[in-house]
């Protein structure tokens, strides 16, 4: 696959990573590196933050389905999206997320992703959102809602 920019590399990545996710895996670095927050732990690399290689990176995707509360994919929806390019070969990726959680509470975040490119892949990822507001929704029990 080409792409034009590093913006339409990003995009593709993002808008097929959960429905097409061997197209996305090709255009992925073989030490493709996603940098998550350190205030949410994920399933099974919970002594890292730093998760290379595509394996690690598809854990970091299904981490959310593997909890009783985690989020449907099937029902995430993007109200807002922007992609900015930056210096070098970056881009930035702001979206806010929307979903249902399997437990059936309503799932609302914002999230920025620092993406760096490399030889027309996708090479290095940092995400930044709030975790600690997930976290709360994702894993307090409904109780805790009373």
């Amino acid at each position: 696959m080409a792409f034009t920019s590093n913006t339409e590399l990003c995009r593709f990545f993002f808008e097929n990573l959960w429905t097409k996710p061997e197209e996305v895996r090709k255009i992925c670095t073989d030490d493709v590196t996603w940098v998550t927050t350190r205030s949410m732990p994920i399933p099974g690399a919970e002594h890292t933050i730093q998760h290379v290689g595509w394996e690690a990176i598809w854990n970091v995707c299904t981490s959310g389905l593997k909890h009783d509360a985690g989020y449907v994919p099937e029902t995430m929806t993007y109200p807002h999206q922007r992609y900015l390019e930056a210096e070098d070969d970056h881009v930035i990726y702001q979206f806010t997320m929307s979903c249902k959680t399997r437990d059936g509470r309503d799932y609302l975040n914002d999230y920025l992703f620092l993406v760096k490119c490399r030889d027309g892949k996708v090479a290095h990822m940092q995400e930044y959102w709030d975790s600690k507001q997930a976290f709360e929704l994702l894993f307090a029990s409904k109780e805790d809602d009373s």
